[in-house]
């Protein structure tokens, strides 16, 4: 009975905590929140720096543009036309003969 009564008597009241974990606590949260405010500072300056930049067309001038792709010039000379590797192409004389002797079509 004894023991239920001083639990009665004690019900309302907060026990007592160390002042100094409280005062480390404090100063640590309030630090943490320094840090991340200061980040998100930093953050949003160079976010504005990112923005103000100049706004320059990446396409640059239609007059001075470079095409995809440019077929090249055929060779100067009159000669036969060469091929990918350089060479002149062989002539098969025999497969003129019989396509000639076939006809068209």
């Amino acid at each position: 009975m004894d023991r239920a009564r001083r639990q009665a008597e004690s019900y309302g009241e907060r026990p007592e905590r160390p002042l100094l974990p409280r005062l480390a606590g404090v100063a640590l949260a309030l630090l943490v929140v320094l840090i991340v405010l200061f980040a998100f500072d930093r953050f949003l300056a160079s976010m504005q720096r990112f923005l103000a930049l100049p706004i320059v067309d990446p396409a640059g001038d239609p007059a001075e543009a470079i095409p995809a792709y440019v077929v090249p010039l055929e060779p100067a000379s009159g000669d036969a036309a060469t091929d990918v590797t350089g060479t002149p192409p062989v002539e098969d004389s025999s497969r003129d003969a019989a396509a000639a002797e076939q006809g068209p079509g």
